[in-house]
């Protein structure tokens, strides 16, 4: 999947060079999570390409607005303020436009309700020619509830969104990707209401956080946020990958992007055990067990759903079955999982 994608985002960028043009720039923060000892944000400063926002009926219109979303204008080097819980923070952008931000709290702070905190982010000095649409930028950080009993790892592709990731030649994926917008998409069978309810936990009085990771580009995340708010899916911090330059210099050294993430995820609430769900069209199961292992006794289930009887999906099984000490289970629909949850007390 990682080569079809960066082959198409390299083709789109070249075909998108036709709207290229000087757009005003935008920050455009993707939601953080924080933890009582520390916070985590990561955004982009991009020129704004006016991508339709709303349904859309003309397949041509999708095509031209996934066009412009691989063709992103990024701002390497520009600076900015990150103005939080009255402290103010300094960050560059890199050489893709993207800036990351991890610091700790000046003072521990207490436990809450599941909320969400709200950033103000701002350039501090406009590249030449450059203009903004609006002076600040509004970021939401997830700062999860003091009565959390769990918390939900989910995968996207296939797991949350029908992505069609194992279909012959990827052409039901790439024709999802290229020509249907938010309002098209379809979830997984039953999955919003199964996250709704793993949110709630097995008492249903829980504010359990829930947080989306997977190998999609970072240039559908607007994208996958509409999607979500339409399908009703439990709002959470959304962990996706940068198919840039970082990507294409494959460096063998550079983690991998959903293990760093899971590890990121586990080490900001060390005493927050997870429940994860995943597919067979990837290498979901692999990396789940490898937090089991890791993170001893928090890993309460894995649950991953067949896509299709391929041949890896047949490795899965035969992992699982050797796994038979980790809480892993191998399913094919959402009321699979719903009833072995019911049996280990994560849902009523």
């Amino acid at each position: 999947m990682s080569k079809i994608l960066s082959r198409t985002k390299q083709f789109l960028s070249r075909a998108a060079n036709v709207f290229d043009s000087d757009d005003p720039l935008v920050i455009v923060p993707y939601r953080g999570f924080a933890s009582q000892e520390k916070f985590y944000l990561k955004g982009r400063v991009l020129e704004n390409k006016g991508i339709f926002e709303g349904k859309s009926e003309s397949k041509i219109r999708n095509l031209i607005d996934m066009l412009k979303r691989f063709e992103s204008d990024e701002v390497p080097g520009a600076r900015l303020t990150v103005q939080l819980m009255g402290s103010e923070h300094l960050v560059t952008t890199d050489e893709e436009g993207y800036f990351t931000l991890e610091r700790n709290w000046d003072s521990p702070l207490p436990p809450t309700e599941n909320r969400w905190l709200t950033a103000t982010t701002r350039l501090t000095e406009i590249p030449k020619g450059g203009i903004l649409t609006t002076p600040d930028f509004p970021a939401e950080i997830l700062l999860p509830s003091g009565n959390a009993s769990f918390g939900i790892i989910s995968d996207i592709d296939d797991t949350v969104m029908q992505t069609h990731v194992t279909s012959r030649f990827k052409l039901k994926m790439l024709y999802a990707t290229l020509f249907k917008d938010s309002h098209q998409r379809l979830p997984m069978e039953g999955i919003p209401e199964l996250l709704r309810a793993l949110e709630k936990g097995g008492d249903q009085l829980r504010e359990n956080p829930v947080f989306y990771v997977s190998d999609s580009p970072w240039n559908i995340y607007d994208l996958l946020v509409e999607f979500m708010a339409l399908q009703n899916l439990p709002k959470g911090p959304i962990l996706l990958r940068d198919y840039g330059l970082q990507m294409l210099k494959r460096n063998a050294d550079k983690p991998i992007h959903k293990i760093e993430s899971f590890h990121q995820i586990m080490k900001m609430y060390p005493d927050l055990p997870f429940v994860m769900l995943g597919d067979t069209a990837s290498k979901d199961a692999d990396f789940y067990l490898q937090m089991a292992e890791e993170f001893s006794e928090r890993v309460l289930a894995i649950y991953i759903r067949e896509t299709r009887d391929t041949k890896n999906a047949r490795r899965i099984e035969k992992l699982i079955e050797a796994n038979s000490n980790i809480a892993a289970v191998r399913v094919h629909s959402t009321k699979e999982i719903w009833e072995d949850a019911k049996r280990r007390g994560l849902l009523t």
